[in-house]
């Protein structure tokens, strides 16, 4: 498990993802400023804020909620998928 918390992991899905936060919102169907909060620790994450970004990235699901990676059941982060591509093995499992 790694010691960021849920909501640097959601900043660097944006970053890697190159994601703004306009299409985040327009993605999720949860409001912008709802998602300015979140990402400012203003307010509490909420298990629909996950469970939307799991539906558009249901690769990064159990990373999200957990921390953890499960490459061999394609449950990665993005900086797996990155580092997947930049050595040609997306994909592959194992």
């Amino acid at each position: 498990m790694d010691s960021l918390d849920a909501i640097e992991r959601i900043n660097i899905l944006l970053r890697e993802e190159k994601i703004t936060r306009d299409e985040l919102s327009r993605r999720t169907g949860i409001s912008y400023n709802r998602w300015l909060s979140v990402i400012q620790k203003k307010t509490q994450l909420r298990h629909g804020e996950i469970q939307a970004l799991g539906e558009i990235w249901p690769d990064y699901k159990m990373w999200l909620a957990f921390g953890e990676e499960m490459p061999e059941v394609g449950q990665i982060s993005p900086m797996t998928k990155k580092a997947q591509e930049d050595l040609g093995t997306a994909g592959k499992a194992g």
